[in-house]
């Protein structure tokens, strides 16, 4: 099946996006879901993590803190890339996983959301990427209203992921979702994406079943 990344900055939509294409019959899987579940008690990544950072980013539970972790991790380059490291191996898996489960037959194409597509370098494993944009003074307004952070925490936030234009360029296609985008209109560039992928399913699919053997 055809593989589609769909990225995009904070506060931008993906997850609204991405359930417009599970609306016309898209299997959609999400990265940060799969993150957090991976993550709790009783996952080899849960255990990895602890191993790495230590029991002090665990809360009265026993779980993950991921306010304490989140403050280490952007404080220190370097503690990012560790977390990074244990992270990005193991969702890939995942996603694997859960894609070797879809009945490739009737799946023309599969969504698999991610965050941090182009800085995890994953572009590459990907047919086409899906990128969702809006203006950062929209993402900011968007994120301290949805989650009562700062704005100069999510201004931090934006800064430590790729600059919105890089994004917009080395994406294959772009769905606008800026404060002037009506539902409808939003509901219509993902059908108008989904039909373009649907053919492009089938090229794929042409090709890869007459593919010469051995290559």
């Amino acid at each position: 099946m055809l593989r589609v990344g769909l990225t995009g900055g904070i506060g931008c939509g993906k997850s609204r996006v991405a359930g417009l294409f599970a609306s016309l019959g898209a299997p959609v899987l999400d990265a940060d879901t799969l993150n957090r579940e991976l993550q709790t008690p009783g996952h080899d990544l849960y255990a990895a993590i602890v191993d790495r950072f230590g029991p002090g980013i665990l809360d009265a539970r026993g779980h993950l803190d991921r306010g304490a972790l989140r403050s280490r991790i952007f404080a220190d380059p370097a503690e990012r890339q560790a977390l990074e490291a244990l992270v990005h191996p193991a969702v890939e898996a995942a996603i694997e996983q859960r894609l070797a489960a879809l009945p490739e037959e009737t799946t023309p194409y599969a969504v698999i959301v991610v965050p941090l597509l182009f800085e995890a370098g994953w572009e590459t494993r990907f047919d086409h990427v899906v990128v969702v944009h809006c203006e950062p003074s929209e993402q900011i307004a968007r994120v301290t209203q949805r989650d009562g952070r700062s704005s100069a925490e999510v201004e931090a936030i934006i800064e430590a992921q790729m600059n919105p234009d890089e994004r917009r360029l080395r994406g294959d296609s772009e769905i606008r979702n800026t404060e002037q985008t009506t539902d409808a209109e939003l509901a219509n560039q993902v059908a108008e994406r989904d039909a373009v992928l649907r053919k492009q399913a089938t090229t794929h699919r042409s090709r890869v079943e007459n593919r010469p053997p051995n290559t």
